[in-house]
């Protein structure tokens, strides 16, 4: 798996490659661009998936909320009982 912080880290190392290469007279463009289109790609890939992973299904939301509303319920019987048990003391 890729790490969108690594991308992030070799993104901003490249403009030191660029130089490197006119250095060596060389044109940096052709690889500049296809690090930016990777980059670009990389980064909403890594996004879409960090999103999608907080995302619940509609099903598992309805269950949880079941079962949430069931301990509720029974929490509220419990009490109920034990301000039952109370009252006549």
């Amino acid at each position: 798996m890729v790490d969108l912080d690594v991308v992030e880290a070799k993104t901003q190392e490249a403009p030191m490659i660029y130089k490197g290469i006119e250095r060596l007279c060389g044109d940096p463009n052709p690889l500049w661009r296809k690090e930016e289109d990777y980059g670009s790609v990389v980064s909403t890939y890594l996004s879409l998936k960090k999103a999608t992973s907080l995302f619940c299904h509609p099903i598992v939301t309805g269950q949880q909320k079941a079962q949430c509303t069931e301990q509720v319920e029974l929490a509220k019987s419990r009490l109920t009982m034990v301000h039952e048990d109370l009252d006549p003391l």
